[in-house]
């Protein structure tokens, strides 16, 4: 069942979609309404424009994870204010973009009394900055091709020729640095002159540089801070009355929220947290129902909600619309390793630099009903405000994890329990802790030696390949004493076993509980998972003990103690689940430096 149902979040109120044509295809890597709207089912969000109309602060800003939504939503913003640059300005009647829109009959018609009425500034720092463009080459990127393509406003002759010189400078790539962090106000100024009216500023991505999609010449410190600060946020203090609205798309809520706080700017900030704007990103349930409908597909609802749905900002449950569109792209089929290999790289981005440690997280992560609480330092401003052992925020931030805690939303102090929202996302963890050991033992196939000898009860293949990968990966270097790491060692390199579910570990249930079992399944991921799958899978039960000060002979004594220990305390006194086959117990002993292993197969 949804959890919208299960939560009475999110109903069917207003869910409607935009299809002029009987056969409109999906928006597969289209994320501009305006050229979405003829050729594309869109799911209408044009509410999204009256909430920004009606707010009472010169500034929004909205931030969620990518692939919710923001670009489509700001470019249909867009779409719905810019007046022409020539010609009458739109036929209300009907050549309306939003004809069949929600937002055209919405408040009795009273939104389209702004309809393209204002020049529009549209900045995206995103495209450039994923490029690997460095901060300074963003900006003048953005600000050259929207200054050339705003010359055609300001063709008025009263207009000071020195100031519209400064625009077309920036328009043909040579304005200096200092033009550059001018030209913003400049530019506002020249088009309330030219249109007689106000301007809206649109800004997508303005983040990027906060959240390390640029280069890392210029990427750090307060030159960055300065910088931004000077070409964007200073114009938009200064501007006033000359902007009707400043819409500001990104992830992280904190930079915009400390440059317009220091600026004394009224502002509306949208975070994942907060109810205001909530129903404008994402798909609710009932709109992945009536994609799915369209498609003829309802069948495969239940299948969209176990791989992609549970997200929830503020009062709403949702789904990803970019994973959405996918998994409808693909037949409604759920995604195959090769579909989530991108994703799986964006995670590993985030958490790159983890050590086993912080993995454990993640590993509980994958427990039945795991979750993780910690605060969320949404008000973080910069690359270096987030505390480097509180990494959390950044995957709350970046789509991986959520939260039903939203209550208090600005309360930094406030410990919420995150989660893993949907299936989709515990494979994608899957993936990257798989790869995360592979990548710390110098061979792979070291990886490989030890779950084949693990899964065929061989020992001396497990040790010696154990042994290798112990020395790699560098367990005990920073904490010789602690049996902690070796447990987490052996648990990492249970995942990914053939024909294996993920492995659980009951160290969490009490002191000094260090065994994992591996249980068998039927349910495979695609077929890569069943390469070197045996036939009759046993259940697998692992124990360890970690005595740094015993010898050869105690070490092996150490291994038989560890899995006599698994019946003595009934650890796998359960019934054997199908597909499984008997039972394997694996004892392993750790000194520091060696690891002895004994297997017992019933």
């Amino acid at each position: 069942m949804s959890e919208q149902a299960i939560y009475g979040a999110g109903t069917n109120v207003g869910v409607q979609l935009l299809n002029r044509l009987d056969d409109g295809r999906l928006p597969v890597d289209v994320h501009d309404f305006a050229e979405a709207i003829n050729r594309c089912v869109l799911v209408d969000k044009t509410m999204f424009i009256a909430d920004v109309l009606d707010c009472d602060a010169s500034v929004v800003v909205c931030c969620r994870p990518k692939g919710f939504g923001k670009s489509m939503n700001l470019s249909m913003l867009r779409a719905f204010l810019e007046r022409p640059a020539v010609g009458p300005a739109v036929d209300r009647a009907g050549r309306s973009l939003f004809a069949d829109a929600q937002i055209w009959d919405a408040g009795g018609g009273r939104y389209r009394d702004e309809c393209a009425c204002y020049p529009v500034i549209s900045l995206d720092f995103s495209g450039a900055a994923r490029r690997g463009a460095t901060v300074t080459g963003v900006v003048r990127d953005a600000f050259m091709g929207e200054c050339a393509r705003l010359l055609a406003y300001l063709e008025a002759p009263d207009l000071p020729r020195g100031k519209l010189r400064h625009i077309e400078r920036v328009a043909r790539g040579v304005a200096s640095e200092d033009e550059i962090g001018l030209v913003l106000g400049v530019l506002i100024e020249l088009l309330e002159m030219a249109c007689d009216e106000q301007v809206v500023l649109l800004v997508d991505g303005y983040d990027v540089a906060w959240l390390g999609y640029v280069g890392a010449t210029d990427n750090r410190g307060a030159g960055l801070t300065e910088r931004l600060g000077r070409v964007l946020f200073d114009a938009i203090a200064a501007a006033g009355d000359s902007l009707r609205l400043a819409c500001m798309m990104g992830e992280c809520p904190g930079p915009a929220e400390a440059a317009l706080s220091a600026r004394s700017c009224s502002y509306r900030l949208a975070t994942p947290l907060s109810t205001w704007c909530d129903r404008w990103f994402g798909f609710s349930d009932a709109e992945v129902r009536a994609l799915l409908s369209h498609a003829g597909c309802e069948e495969c609802l239940d299948d969209a909600r176990e791989w992609l749905e549970g997200y929830r900002f503020g009062g709403a449950y949702c789904s990803s619309p970019a994973r959405v569109i996918g998994f409808l792209d693909r037949g409604c089929t759920p995604p195959m390793r090769a579909d989530l290999y991108g994703y799986a790289d964006c995670l590993s981005e985030v958490v790159a630099g983890w050590n086993l440690d912080r993995l454990s997280a993640l590993f509980d992560l994958l427990e039945a009903h795991g979750c993780v609480e910690v605060p969320l330092r949404l008000d973080a401003a910069g690359p270096d405000a987030l505390p480097d052992d509180d990494p959390w925020t950044a995957l709350y931030l970046s789509g991986f994890l959520t939260t039903d805690m939203t209550e208090e939303p600005v309360n930094g102090d406030l410990r919420r329990a995150l989660r893993l929202p949907n299936s989709e996302l515990r494979y994608v963890l899957r993936l990257v802790i798989i790869e995360w050991f592979e990548c710390a033992a110098e061979d792979v196939r070291d990886i490989d030696a030890f779950r084949d000898g693990l899964c065929r009860g061989d020992e001396d293949a497990v040790r010696r390949a154990l042994g290798r990968v112990l020395g790699d990966a560098g367990i005990g270097a920073t904490d010789p004493d602690a049996p902690l790491p070796y447990h987490l060692l052996l648990q990492g390199l249970c995942f990914g076993l053939p024909g294996y579910a993920n492995p659980a570990s009951r160290r969490t249930c009490g002191a000094d509980r260090w065994d994992i079992q591996v249980f068998p399944t039927g349910n495979v991921f695609d077929v890569a998972d069943t390469i070197g799958m045996l036939d009759e899978r046993p259940l697998i039960t692992i124990n360890m003990i970690y005595d740094p000060g015993v010898d050869a002979l105690g070490l092996e004594l150490l291994a038989v103690h560890a899995l006599l220990e698994i019946e003595r305390n009934g650890i796998d006194e359960i019934r054997v689940p199908r597909p499984g086959v008997g039972r394997m117990r694996w004892g392993f002993g750790f000194d520091g430096q060696r690891v002895a292993a004994v297997c017992q197969r019933l």
